[in-house]
């Protein structure tokens, strides 16, 4: 609990600067010289995709992550581009890295903190698959109700 605060403060900084850097420069960049959401959307969210690649992962596993960050990534986009500020997706990416850093955490490198530490590790492809999908369905889920509650604020 004495490490509670101090890691608050990094996964704000941590996440900020991933938001700044792929919505707040690239997809801002991307918006004003393309008219087409396909690429200003898509491109960052690709790259924010690849950069959760980890070669030390299973194959499979590796590329489920690539992609659950990629879908991360587009619902990011998407709430940059409805609310004109990284301000929504900065709270999404920082609320999700807290749930995964400091509440559940896989067994590994970055379990130090977590209230919870899971009996596996990324080396149990067979075992994560199945909750990588799940991780993917619930973000999609967060980002509809977040979604919802801009355009009720916005009625």
């Amino acid at each position: 609990m004495s490490f509670l605060p101090l890691a608050l403060v990094a996964i704000l900084f941590q996440s900020g600067a991933e938001e700044l850097l792929f919505r707040g420069y690239i997809q801002q960049q991307l918006a004003a010289r393309f008219n087409s959401p396909l690429v200003w959307m898509l491109i960052p969210s690709l790259l924010f995709g690849a950069a959760h690649f980890d070669p030390n992962n299973p194959p499979v596993l590796a590329w489920l992550i690539v992609a659950a960050a990629g879908v991360f990534g587009l619902c990011a986009a998407d709430l940059t581009a409805r609310t004109g500020s990284i301000g929504a997706a900065w709270g999404f990416h920082f609320a999700n890295n807290v749930a995964a850093i400091l509440i559940v955490a896989l067994n590994g490198n970055l379990s130090g903190l977590a209230l919870y530490v899971t009996p596996f590790g990324p080396q149990d492809a067979e075992i994560l698959q199945p909750l990588i999908l799940r991780d993917i369905a619930t973000t999609v889920v967060i980002y509809a109700a977040i979604r919802m509650a801009l355009s009720r604020r916005a009625a």
